[in-house]
């Protein structure tokens, strides 16, 4: 079931209903309803999803999935809270505007809380990592090598710890692009295929550097 949105709710029912799932879509605009019951296979309520006379209307399971994409934090928690508390589904899905609220829509049993705001942040992150560790070190000067390696399939270092990994002690691994995500490393962190490693290290030891990571 979605409740609330419009572009993205027929973007995502569109979707569900193609890999044969039932889809419900409660909507309280009844031009955006008419536009989406003539595009979609989906049983469309005209109400607000905050009403729990407009909710009873369905029959729930559950096992079924809500997704909240309400305008608003305040909405999307009282709607989450209502469908616990009434129709008992614990697999709900919410967009969450301000990315500071994430802590209390999983505190209060939200499995799901997506930011756009935060994803967007992290990929912009991701970005500027390499832009900043240029710049931090004089790469130029021919002291230090800056690589940045993505960890292929064939990889002889997947799977394995970086405390395990044979790398020279001229070297350091200064961050790890995982899908879009920075990580930190560890000595306990683990490489994945598609990493993108950011290494620091003098250049008299990077074909090393680049056989442990990557291979032959």
């Amino acid at each position: 079931m979605i409740i609330g949105g419009y572009r993205i709710a027929y973007h995502l029912a569109r979707s569900m209903i193609s890999k044969g799932y039932h889809v419900y879509i409660v909507n309280k605009d009844p031009q955006v309803c008419q536009e989406l019951a003539k595009k979609l296979s989906a049983v469309i309520i005209n109400g607000d999803g905050s009403r729990k006379n407009i909710l009873d209307q369905i029959e729930f399971s559950r096992d079924d999935i809500v997704v909240i994409l309400t305008n608003t934090d305040r909405d999307s928690l009282i709607i989450s809270q209502m469908i616990k508390r009434y129709y008992g589904i614990e697999r709900i899905v919410t967009l969450v505007n301000d990315p500071e609220n994430i802590e209390i829509f999983n505190r209060l049993g939200v499995r799901v809380a997506v930011s756009p705001t935060s994803l967007l942040s992290q990929t912009i992150q991701g970005l500027l990592l390499v832009e900043e560790m240029e710049e931090f070190f004089p790469v130029e000067e021919g002291k230090l090598v800056f690589l940045k390696l993505e960890i292929p399939d064939s990889s002889p270092s997947i799977g394995k710890k970086l405390k395990e990994i044979n790398l020279p002690n001229e070297c350091i691994i200064g961050g790890i692009l995982r899908q879009n995500n920075v990580v930190i490393p560890r000595g306990e962190t683990e490489l994945l295929p598609k990493d993108r490693v950011f290494i620091i290290c003098e250049p008299n030891v990077q074909t090393q550097v680049i056989r442990s990571l990557v291979g032959e």
